[in-house]
């Protein structure tokens, strides 16, 4: 390990040793699951599927953080940071699959399905929410908490101040909450406990039991959509848990800068927001056309499946009040569109972004006034962001159609590889765009059955939603030039 030590710049040096330092908090990470035995008894097992992995992370941890770590100070770049990212995300998956393979609960793929679909808050599951142990279900969970805040940023939050705005911005965040980067990622753990310790107490106010409660508001925070039931939120058949859960998917749906502007600024700057306009209006818009054609003889609950689904959609948590088989072809294609869409950047939510549907729809309208404008004049480009009006460069617009051009391309493959496995064009389109965005509304065709190449088709959709391309493509690029230079 000294020989290779010395070969090594003080650069590779700080991303092996912080890798090290994520690992082992991974390793603890894996052991909180086991206060469900508070719960529910389980069998030795399953204290074996999460000792076992959680030992070995923290011990192979604690060897790369200590004995790599350089001796000096070392900044690190975003395509640096990125390197951690994209590492610490694969050794996150692995590592959150074994409980569910050592346990006997699912095979290898359908364990790293699992894992990805967890840490990326995406929610399509392999498993029968009612018939694995409650051990397992705060594991789900639990993943999907930490996922939706940033694995990295929280984890990173005591030492990111060495690490600077790279690690941030590799993990598809790009707002500042505050001037430095480490106070920026302790308060959004603050923001996000604080919401956490309100929605468990909303929930067991709305009739559910505390394990319950605790399950579903990581979940739901995280817009992570697990349930700790098969029928997801329609086993209570309440309108209060129904309120409570639309409550938490737009609160973890809507930009951390914004939460803070509210509270700092008492709601003055915060509601002022362009993507929060936007959000509101697909919401009110899509309701109200999934209404008009699913609307039956109850046209009281009709509206508080459509509200809902729309809700769930719009923010990429993915429960479901009702199976979405039976709907018609137009409300199925609005839930895509709004899946695709998704939430605010820097939330806990996938998909293109409504900051960027808002630079596209605003680019679309200055170059139609353009086109009726004198060639001197100058238009003015703003949008507003959090009370303040901000001005659009070329280069923000060009950074906008360069990711939507990639994400619609990956998107495009995505369908075809479910074509090729024999799925409907319906079914196609719809389950791989709960994949890219995170989302986890399903047909009901994502299951331990379904094709192989489907299964890693959504493995990597959901990854590259959740990482947003960007630090994959930095991470692969800087090993290809250490490897090939």
């Amino acid at each position: 390990m000294f020989s290779l030590r010395r070969k090594l710049r003080a650069k590779n040096l700080a991303i092996i040793s912080h890798t090290g330092f994520l690992m082992v908090a991974l390793g603890f990470l894996l052991l909180i699951p086991l206060l469900s035995l508070f719960f529910s008894p389980e069998s030795p097992e399953l204290l074996r599927a999460f000792l076992l992995p959680s030992g070995g992370s923290i011990l192979a941890g604690i060897i790369l953080w200590r004995g790599f770590r350089p001796k000096e100070t070392v900044f690190l770049t975003t395509p640096d940071a990125a390197i951690i990212v994209t590492l610490i995300w694969v050794v996150a998956v692995l590592l959150g699959a074994i409980p569910f393979i050592l346990s006997n609960t699912l095979s290898v793929v359908d364990g790293i399905f699992e894992a990805m679909s967890g840490w990326t808050t995406t929610g399509l599951t392999m498993v029968n929410p009612d018939n694995i142990p409650k051990v397992l279900l705060m594991w789900r969970s639990l993943m999907q908490f930490v996922g939706g805040a940033g694995l990295a940023v929280v984890m990173l939050s005591a030492i990111i101040g060495s690490l600077g705005p790279g690690v941030y911005e590799a993990e598809a965040r790009t707002d500042h909450l505050l001037p430095h980067v480490m106070h920026t990622a302790r308060m959004i753990i603050k923001i996000y406990l604080a919401y956490f310790v309100l929605g468990v107490g909303l929930y067991v106010l709305a009739g559910l039991g505390l394990f319950d409660a605790l399950c579903h508001t990581m979940s739901g925070l995280s817009t992570g959509g697990f349930s700790t039931h098969s029928e997801s939120i329609a086993y209570w058949n309440r309108p209060s848990v129904e309120i409570v859960t639309m409550f938490l998917m737009i609160l973890g749906t809507i930009n951390f800068a914004t939460h803070h502007a509210v509270f700092s600024s008492r709601g003055k700057k915060g509601f002022k927001d362009a993507e929060i306009v936007l959000m509101l209006w697909l919401i009110i818009c899509a309701t109200f056309l999934i209404f008009m054609h699913t609307a039956g003889v109850d046209s009281g609950r009709s509206l508080r499946e459509s509200i809902f689904q729309a809700v769930s959609a719009a923010s990429g948590t993915g429960y479901a009040t009702v199976s979405l088989r039976g709907w018609g072809e137009l409300p199925l294609f609005i839930l895509v569109i709004l899946m695709l869409i998704e939430g605010g950047t820097g939330s806990t939510a996938g998909g293109i972004k409504l900051y960027r549907i808002c630079i596209i729809m605003k680019s679309i309208w200055w170059w139609i006034k353009k086109q009726f404008y004198p060639s001197s004049a100058v238009i003015q480009r703003t949008i507003w962001r959090r009370g303040e009006k901000l001005e659009i460069q070329d280069r923000h617009i060009q950074a906008v159609a360069g990711f939507v051009g990639i994400y619609l391309l990956t998107y495009s493959i995505g369908v075809l590889i479910f074509l090729s496995d024999g799925f409907t064009l319906k079914e196609s389109t719809f389950e791989f765009a709960s994949a890219i965005g995170t989302v986890g509304l399903s047909l009901g065709i994502t299951g331990p059955e379904m094709p192989l190449a489907s299964k890693i088709a959504q493995i990597l959709g959901m990854w590259l939603g959740r990482l947003e391309f960007i630090a994959i493509f930095h991470a692969f690029i800087r090993l290809g030039r250490s490897i090939f230079k």
